[in-house]
């Protein structure tokens, strides 16, 4: 009996521990005093034109932001980049090359809290970043909706999700939605890697984009690793399954598997197949 009241203790105790430290597990965000796009000679020199932004959000935090311009003017598709949920903007090197051989921009975010961004990671704070991305995109640098592709990769999946059933849920359209790695839900997720805690119950910031992506509007196209640990492939499979068959015009949804791939380094790993399939979505 004392076995067990000592066990049963010490399951609570580390569930009481989880619960506690489930955002910094969740969001383990590197985060740097400053980040000036011309310290990363490598990317500013596929772009003609390389800027630093600061865009205020909705809860009054700033975050910080690049500014990738392929050429001059605003004719170009704009690749609208939500990261992952380790690092910051400086690390998705593999995405700007992507966009620099489309001749296509980039707006990227940090979420609160990572790399030069004020303020802490939540779900809600992350949703108000993307949107903070969304208008300044659509107002301040004058792109068209229809200009814009919104890009997710793993926890950034679920932030491209909700921004996209937002703006279409409000009559606008975007050019498409390209997730790579993501999930039909983080509450999903989590069951995954802690099957013997209540997630159900503990859980904050749950991601649901399986309710979400119903009302996605616009072409989608998704990529996953047939390998994946830590987003296992059923996850990004159901969520392709809630996705609407066809666009509004008239594009089916696309799911593409990555074979012998895992999570992690997939634009690096699949670099050919991706500049080959997705010429479509992001060339003019």
């Amino acid at each position: 009996m004392v076995l067990v009241r000592t066990l049963l203790m010490a399951v609570l105790i580390v569930m009481g521990l989880l619960a506690f430290f489930q955002r910094r597990i969740m969001y383990p965000a590197t985060q740097a005093e400053r980040l000036p796009v011309a310290a990363f000679p490598e990317t500013a020199r596929q772009f003609s034109e390389a800027a630093d932004l600061r865009l205020r959000t909705a809860d009054g935090a700033e975050i910080g932001a690049w500014y990738l311009r392929s050429k001059a003017g605003r004719n170009s598709r704009l690749m609208l980049l939500f990261h992952g949920n380790a690092g910051h903007r400086a690390g998705r090197t593999g995405w700007y090359r992507l966009a620099a051989g489309f001749q296509c921009d980039v707006l990227a975010i940090d979420y609160h809290g990572y790399g030069d961004s004020e303020g802490s990671p939540t779900e809600q704070h992350l949703i108000n970043d993307a949107q903070a991305a969304w208008q300044h995109a659509t107002g301040a640098l004058g792109y068209r909706p229809e200009q814009i592709v919104i890009t997710g990769e793993s926890l950034g999946g679920g932030v491209a999700v909700r921004l996209a059933a937002d703006v279409c849920r409000g009559g606008q359209k975007p050019h498409g939605l390209l997730l790579v790695a993501t999930f039909d839900s983080m509450l999903n997720a989590a069951g995954f890697h802690f099957p013997w805690l209540p997630v159900g119950r503990l859980l904050l910031d749950r991601f649901h984009s399986d309710q979400q992506i119903a009302d996605v509007t616009c072409r989608i196209v998704q990529y996953h690793g047939d390998q994946d640990t830590v987003v296992p492939l059923p996850l990004g499979q159901q969520l392709h399954q809630r996705a609407p068959a066809v666009s509004v015009d008239g594009v089916p949804r696309q799911f593409r598997l990555l074979p012998g791939s895992g999570h992690n380094g997939l634009l690096q790993q699949h670099a050919v197949t991706f500049r080959r399939e997705l010429g479509d979505l992001f060339s003019e």
